[in-house]
């Protein structure tokens, strides 16, 4: 099984003879499992096209991991710049200098690219067989992106919304909507955290 997973991996087209031992590594979670075996594939009947989706399936999949935990990092690393420039900007010593700004916007706008590349992943990986019902690892993983989607989105618009009033003047709406995109950023954040950390514990 061990040979023939590494061919699957590293040689390109799969075998019909390579099939039962990709078909094993789909399991839930990240959809593969190296060391357990799988009900859908003793149900599913091999065949070369079930085997070549399982291993798009696969590769997709690790990519999907790699992008989502470069957008947690990516996040973290934006929500620091976002403390740091409110704090800035709006804390009782700041300097009012603007420092952070360009770098938060870079963060930000670094976060939602990797967020959507880690979604387009998840959502183009074929599914070759069908899904368990129920409550596990991956119906929280989905709640908690579901979350930082909204979250995100969420943030972009209050960025945009504050910096209209900025520009307006208007000091006292750019304040609260400062705020209130302080909050909803280290929400994210969290539920981002969530999504992760559900592969892991």
């Amino acid at each position: 099984m061990f040979v023939a997973l590494l061919a699957a991996l590293w040689l390109g087209p799969v075998e019909t003879a390579q099939v039962p031992a990709l078909a094993l590594l789909e399991e839930e979670g990240l959809d593969f499992d190296l060391f357990g075996e799988s009900d859908t594939a003793r149900r599913v009947e091999m065949d070369p096209r079930f085997a070549q989706q399982v291993a798009a399936r696969r590769t997709m999949l690790q990519v999907h991991q790699v992008f989502g935990l470069s957008s947690l990092a990516a996040m973290a690393t934006s929500t620091v710049l976002g403390q740091l420039n409110y704090g800035d900007l709006h804390g009782a010593g700041g300097a009012r200098s603007g420092d952070y700004l360009l770098a938060h916007r870079i963060a930000a706008y670094s976060t939602a690219g990797l967020f959507l590349g880690t979604a387009a992943f998840a959502l183009f990986a074929p599914v070759p067989y069908e899904r368990r019902s129920g409550f596990d690892a991956g119906t929280a993983h989905r709640i908690a992106v579901i979350g930082a989607s909204a979250g995100l989105l969420t943030q972009v618009a209050l960025g945009f919304v504050a910096a209209r009033s900025a520009d307006a003047g208007n000091a006292r709406n750019y304040t609260t909507y400062a705020r209130v995109h302080q909050a909803v950023g280290y929400a994210t954040l969290g539920m981002m955290a969530v999504a992760a950390s559900v592969w892991v514990f």
